[in-house]
């Protein structure tokens, strides 16, 4: 029994997960940003003929990437307490509006304060945020927009993510355990004995699968259901690309005449092959 202190711990890895990948991602797309940014402002200046220092468009890109990675770990951490989800998204979409104040807020402080570091040394003169503050803050505000929700949104998907790869984890572990597989269809959850099984094939999104005397439906690809009955212990090989069958249940295997066959079952249904396959039911 797996105990209340084991999914905590659990739950914790998998959000260190989504915040390293998180970090990683941001600053992969804020880094391009800021390179694309800082060249454009270059080629600006060369083409109206305007003198410009070649380090400032680093300076004032790279200390704005800096800022917002800076702040990522407390988005990182606002975002896990104000989830978006189909109960609450009404209430963090109000918090994640205040919360994109606050976030603009100390992007700018903490750019601000890099560059009135590194102006004086640099270029001999101090740095002058704004010349008018409400509008200057406002500006910088929509810029923030962005960068907030693209981290807001890779926060979401990746936890999403990882909890379907622990979800499809934990199916296989149980399949292994237990000789049985659990899938989804519609509401329904469908508990299925792998040695049970005599042929599956895909139906769009889902799969037919066909065992002793029933057919049951199932929400999953073909590939992923071939992986959960052979951790279950079903002999299950791939014969088409749109059919599987279990080795233990075929009776017979009869030629086509062009390199397909067609595969004879225990329960009489016979399934088509494809050449491509045909090793694999050897």
């Amino acid at each position: 029994m797996i105990s209340p202190q084991s999914i905590r711990n659990e739950d914790a890895e998998l959000e260190r997960r989504v915040a390293i990948r998180v970090f990683i991602g941001s600053a992969a797309f804020l880094l391009a940003v800021g390179i694309l940014n800082a060249a454009t402002l270059l080629t600006e200046a060369e083409r109206e003929g305007i003198a410009l220092d070649p380090r400032m468009p680093i300076v004032l890109e790279m200390s704005s990437v800096l800022a917002i990675l800076l702040l990522v770990p407390l988005l990182v951490w606002f975002e896990r307490r104000m989830p978006f989800s189909p109960e609450t998204w009404g209430r963090a979409l109000l918090w994640h509006g205040l919360g994109t104040v606050v976030f603009s807020l100390l992007h700018v402080t903490l750019f601000s304060l890099f560059r009135a570091a590194l102006f004086p040394p640099l270029f001999g003169e101090a740095y002058v945020f704004a010349t008018n503050l409400p509008v200057d803050l406002l500006y910088e505000y929509r810029k923030d927009l962005l960068p907030y929700a693209v981290i807001v949104l890779l926060l979401g998907l990746q936890r999403q993510l990882e909890e379907h790869k622990r979800e499809a984890q934990a199916l296989r572990t149980e399949a292994r355990r237990t000789g049985r597989v659990t899938l989804k269809s519609g509401g329904r959850t469908l508990i299925i004995d792998a040695g049970r099984v005599e042929w599956a094939a895909a139906a769009g999104n889902y799969v037919e699968i066909h065992g002793v005397g029933e057919t049951q439906l199932a929400r999953i690809s073909l590939s992923g259901l071939a992986t959960l009955l052979i951790e279950a212990g079903a002999d299950m090989v791939r014969v088409h690309r749109s059919h599987l069958v279990n080795r233990d249940k075929v009776r017979e295997i009869i030629p086509s005449g062009d390199g397909d066959f067609r595969v004879k079952l225990a329960g009489g249904a016979e399934v088509r092959g494809s050449r491509r396959f045909r090793e694999a039911i050897a």
